[in-house]
């Protein structure tokens, strides 16, 4: 897997293939989001449009309210290390030159499999100077391509965003047809049971989007937590991928 940087992004190609792009640029205002993410069969599966919601883009980490407010920051420094199929960005938040929260986003890219590509992620929360309370919209969002006959489903047997949303489930998915090809094709969201219960929200019927929301949490001064996903882009829907067992898989390990 190859490597290309520039100041804003980092993209991982395997055989001259496009597997994803990572944007990290330092505007605070646009967090550090994987888009395009391909599935195995080329098609993007990602969106990072900002018409018409208020979605984060692509495949990117929220981490809600701290101390009962929106991060609020004087200054912020970003950072991205890479190595082979791993890289890391590090983003610094700063009140008075004080870092208060050091926030460590790993993804690991696993080799192409011939119906899904498998993606590993880590979101470190480091607290430097002061204990952080965290609490609303943590967790991992999905931003889906524009699709035909969009459906959302968890690892309960839920299907449809009605059924979905609100509900702790060991994982949730978003697939349909891509509206140009005709293609199916998914994306699935694996929180790690070590983060605790996940609740999982979905649209799916008008802009496409699937979040896994952890528990509210404390990180205590000098301590840092961690918070570990799978995200699964498939090539296929629910009736012929194994969606249970790839989360068996990483479950297992």
């Amino acid at each position: 897997m190859l490597h290309e940087f520039n100041e804003k992004e980092l993209s991982i190609t395997e055989d001259d293939a496009p597997i994803l792009t990572c944007y990290h640029s330092g505007d605070v205002s646009r967090p550090p989001y994987l888009h395009p993410l391909y599935a195995p069969n080329g098609q993007v599966v990602t969106d990072d449009t900002s018409i018409g919601h208020q979605h984060p883009p692509g495949i990117c980490f929220t981490p809600g309210t701290v101390n009962a407010a929106p991060l609020n920051h004087d200054e912020i420094t970003r950072e991205t290390e890479a190595a082979s199929a791993r890289f890391s960005v590090v983003t610094t938040w700063k009140h008075a030159k004080e870092p208060f929260l050091i926030e460590t986003c790993s993804v690991e890219v696993h080799p192409r499999q011939t119906e899904v590509q498998v993606l590993d992620m880590e979101i470190s929360l480091q607290a430097p100077s002061r204990p952080l309370e965290f609490a609303g919209d943590i967790g991992l969002g999905y931003l889906a391509v524009e699709m035909e006959y969009r459906k959302a489903a968890d690892a309960d047997g839920r299907i449809g965003e009605s059924e979905v949303n609100g509900n702790i489930s060991a994982w949730g998915t978003l697939c349909g047809l891509t509206a140009a090809e005709q293609a199916a094709v998914g994306v699935a969201i694996f929180p790690h049971p070590s983060n605790g219960g996940t609740m999982f929200h979905a649209e799916d019927a008008s802009f496409g989007y699937l979040f896994a929301q952890t528990t509210p949490f404390t990180v205590g001064t000098g301590s840092t937590h961690t918070l570990k996903y799978r995200v699964l882009a498939y090539t296929g829907d629910l009736f012929t991928v194994d969606v249970w067992g790839y989360h068996q898989d990483y479950t297992d390990i």
